[in-house]
């Protein structure tokens, strides 16, 4: 029973992390290599490579090794890839940002690098210029082509060489069948930086800056607003909180919710709530549908509600949002 749960741990791990509509990510290993001047060129197994495909073709087509293992067995080398692609249309539509939204070093596309050092649950890594608050996740790699999300990260500070990530618990698999792993993270394991930022919900005032912001922002999967607000109504939330929005982009596996707010569009990391960046957004200033525009009606207080924001009816859209974001 215990092999059972901990195959099925692994399978929902995995499944999370190849969960991303535009990075893809994958292991290719070879065993028994004799001549390690060959590695690049001979086909590899496992993953996407199916005993096909070498690295040296993986590269080409837009693979990027976030790390490598080489073991060393009986004068013969195994060796283990850890491959990331970032897919991105090229197609913005009207645009207002570049592909990369490179605007103060943000970006939506995963960093990948191995942890070299451990101290006090936090890791200095030789990357510059990060945004604090950032986050992202830890993967274990073993038995070649097995990986294990271990930790979540986020960036605590930064200056213009490197980064000190601190690690918190992951427990985004919330699942009472399911054993929590209790490994730690391990010198060796990787750090994947902006984990599921293409994945997001996106909060506007009306129908039209709902379907503006998504035809500007089309590097990101946008889950639909009215998801989240089945769930509120379900929960008889009409006035979400912070937590609510966290908790729900857990379930959902988002990296970022986007808030549309006047006239400026709000990036915001769903694990630490820090926001990554705001971009200038011309929209049509109507009266707002609060809580957010949604084809969900009637969502229904609750009599045992006591929401932090006592005199929250008489706020308008955006007033709400400026107090969820601190602005």
């Amino acid at each position: 029973m215990t092999k059972i749960f901990n195959k099925l741990l692994l399978l929902s791990a995995t499944c999370l992390l190849s969960n991303n509509l535009f990075a893809q990510e994958t292991v290719c290993f070879k065993n028994d290599v004799e001549k390690p001047s060959t590695i690049e060129t001979i086909a590899l197994d496992g993953g996407v490579c199916k005993g096909k495909i070498s690295l040296n073709e993986m590269k080409k087509d837009g693979w990027d090794v976030l790390d490598i293992k080489i073991v060393p067995s009986q004068n013969k080398f195994n060796y283990t890839y850890y491959f990331i692609k970032n897919e991105t249309q090229n197609s913005l539509g009207n645009k207002i940002v570049d592909n990369d939204y490179s605007k103060k070093n943000f970006s939506i596309k995963p960093m990948g690098m191995k942890i070299e050092n451990i101290q006090d649950n936090k890791s200095t890594i030789n990357v510059g210029n990060l945004i604090v608050g950032q986050s992202g996740i830890v993967v274990h790699i073993y038995d070649n082509d097995k990986r294990l999300i271990v930790s979540n990260a986020k960036v605590i500070s930064s200056n213009s060489n490197t980064s000190v990530v601190e690690f918190f618990k992951f427990d985004d698999l919330k699942q009472d069948a399911l054993p929590t792993s209790k490994r730690e993270v391990e010198i060796g394991d990787v750090l994947v930086l902006n984990y599921m930022y293409n994945s997001s919900l996106l909060i506007t005032p009306t129908q039209d800056s709902f379907q503006s912001v998504r035809d500007n922002f089309k590097l990101n999967n946008f889950i639909h607003s009215d998801i989240f607000a089945a769930k509120l109504k379900v929960n008889n939330k009409p006035y979400p909180t912070k937590e609510d929005f966290q908790s729900f982009a857990i379930e959902q596996n988002l990296g970022t919710i986007f808030f549309a707010l006047n006239n400026k569009v709000y990036i915001v990391d769903t694990k630490t709530f820090t926001i990554l960046d705001s971009y200038s957004f011309a929209y049509e200033n109507s009266e707002g549908k609060m809580p957010f525009y949604t084809r969900v009606e009637e969502i229904e207080e609750s009599i045992l509600d006591f929401s932090f924001f006592s005199d929250k009816k008489e706020l308008n859209y955006d007033e709400y949002y400026k107090r969820i974001l601190g602005l």
